[in-house]
This record gives structure tokens, C-alpha cells and sequence, in this order.
């Protein structure tokens, strides 16, 4: 069996003869949640739709479960278990929880005709996924962000879920609903599901993530690297998360002074004295226009 459920080795994405994703190898493992940090138009969203299947790459391979996968679509990525939640969330203000819940598994099925009966039924098995109670009734328009990003990791969950990419999700969220969503985070992964989490939020990354790939921009390139937490860290507000929040700070702001290897050099005292276990398998360079 694969270390890792998603494993991407030497991907290639260009646009109009712009690289996107350039020599990109990238890893999530089972039942872990992968950070992915970085500033805007560095190719995370080019990366999260080839995992997706929206864009097919131009060459690498891509390896799901093991299984070398040539070509990808969405409603193969979909079947396979990969499911994103992306910024916008992908609803209808206008429908109801309940038509918002079933609308994918009714389109998925072909059927052409509506039944509210099994519509709820689908419904509440979406939300007993992660235990949250709602009024089926009521309009997704009128319910707040944080109602809004269950219920989106509710008709995640219908698809059987392997791995779930939440695009920049805790945007709009208060301190306590942040803290309630990384408690639903905590519960998918007690059950085996991976979290591709993109953020920009260094302490929220550090609070949740199992992995983190940070994104350093400079004027000609995008360099990623990556490493393990080997224990959590501290109760917030700690001076060990603070030290680290710091430190991973000083890395960012150095990113668009220094050359590539200059970073290098830097990233690798800056892990030696935070201690972290450094993956091997992933070292990216992500090139943009």
C-alpha cells in the first residue's frame, strides 16, 4: 500500500506558453491534513484544479492510492473520492439546505424528476456525517459562512470522501468559528479522510496541519518547501507558537529579498533549530509569468 494517497511527481502546467506549475512534486498523506501556504498567483489554485481534474496537466504523473492515474476529469475525481470546497462554496443562495444538500447526488443519479422525500432523507445523511443540525428549510442564503461551510463539507462527505480541499476557508470566519471548523477537520481525519487546507493564516496553519508546504515568492520564481510537525505545538498564545509563528514569519518576509539557494540555506537553520522532520519528497519550484 502507498505511503501517501495522493503523490504528484514532476508536473508540468503552462498557459499560453506561461509556466503555472513548473517541475511540481507534491504529496498528501492518508488521514492527514497537508497545509498549503502561500501568496496570491503562485499556482495553488492551478495545482488544486489539476488534482481536481478542471485542468488536465501537461506532463508528470499523478499517483491516487497507488494507482498511476493518466488522465483525470471531474466527475472522475469526484467518483475517486476528491472533493473541493472552494472559496465561494459552490451554493445556491436561492435553494434550500435541503435542495443544496441533495442538488449533486440527484444531478449524479440522472433523475428527472424531484422527490422532497428523498431529498430530505439524503439531507439528514449528510448532516449526520458530522453531526450538525440545521433547518432543512431554510434558505443558504440567509445562513451565516461558517453554516454555509458545513453544510459544503456535508455534500462533500455524500461522495464518499477520501480527500477534501478547502480553498482559503477560515476567510471569513470569527476566531470561534474557526475554532469549530478545525474541530470538524479533527473528526474527518479521526475517520481516515486527508485535508488539503490553503491558507495564508501562518497560526491557523500551525494550529491544524499535520504537513505544511510553504510558498516563497520572489520576481522570477515560486519555491515550496515542506515539513512535519512531529508533536503539536503548544496551547495558543504559547511562547513555543509564537517563537514558531515567528520564525516561519521571518522566512515569508525574507522570501522577496534573497535569492533561491540563499533561501534554501536560511529555511534549512531555520528548521534545524525548530526541529521539524523535513520531507524528502517534496521540493518545488513553481514558476510564474
Amino acid at each position: 500500500m502507498s505511503e501517501y494517497l495522493l503523490e504528484m511527481k514532476s508536473i508540468h502546467k503552462s498557459f499560453s506558453g506561461v509556466h503555472a506549475v513548473n517541475d511540481v512534486d507534491f504529496a498528501i498523506r492518508p488521514g492527514k491534513v497537508m497545509c498549503l501556504v502561500g501568496e496570491n498567483g503562485c499556482g495553488k489554485s492551478t495545482l488544486v484544479k489539476i488534482i481536481s481534474g478542471v485542468y488536465s496537466r501537461d506532463s508528470g504523473e499523478v499517483f491516487y492510492k497507488g494507482e498511476k492515474i493518466t488522465k483525470i476529469t471531474p466527475a472522475e475525481a469526484s467518483r475517486r473520492g476528491i472533493q473541493v470546497i472552494y472559496q465561494d462554496l459552490s451554493i445556491f443562495p436561492n435553494l434550500t439546505v435541503r435542495e443544496n444538500l441533495a442538488i449533486n447526488t440527484e444531478i449524479s443519479a440522472g433523475r428527472l424528476l424531484v422527490s422532497k422525500k428523498r431529498m430530505e432523507s439524503i439531507a439528514l445523511e449528510a448532516l449526520s456525517k458530522v453531526g450538525y443540525d440545521v433547518d432543512l428549510d431554510a434558505k443558504m442564503g440567509n445562513l451565516s459562512v461558517a453554516d454555509k461551510q458545513l453544510i459544503a463539507i456535508c455534500r462533500a462527505l455524500l461522495f464518499d470522501a477520501k480527500l477534501i480541499i478547502m480553498d482559503e476557508p477560515t476567510t471569513a470566519l470569527t476566531r470561534k468559528e474557526v475554532e469549530s471548523l478545525f474541530q470538524t477537520v479533527r473528526q474527518l481525519k479521526q475517520t481516515g479522510i486527508s485535508i488539503m487546507f490553503i491558507s495564508h493564516k501562518i497560526e491557523e496553519v500551525l494550529e491544524i496541519a499535520d504537513d505544511v508546504a510553504i510558498s516563497f515568492l520572489d520576481e522570477n520564481s515560486i519555491t515550496s518547501d515542506s515539513y512535519n510537525q512531529n508533536q503539536e505545538l503548544s496551547t495558543a498564545g504559547s511562547a513555543a507558537e509564537q517563537e514558531t509563528v515567528l520564525r516561519v514569519k521571518i522566512i515569508t518576509s525574507l522570501a522577496n529579498m534573497l535569492t533561491n539557494n540563499e533561501m534554501e540555506f536560511v529555511i534549512e537553520i531555520i528548521k534545524k533549530q525548530m526541529q521539524l522532520e523535513v520531507f524528502c519528497y517534496l521540493t518545488v519550484t513553481w514558476y510564474v509569468g
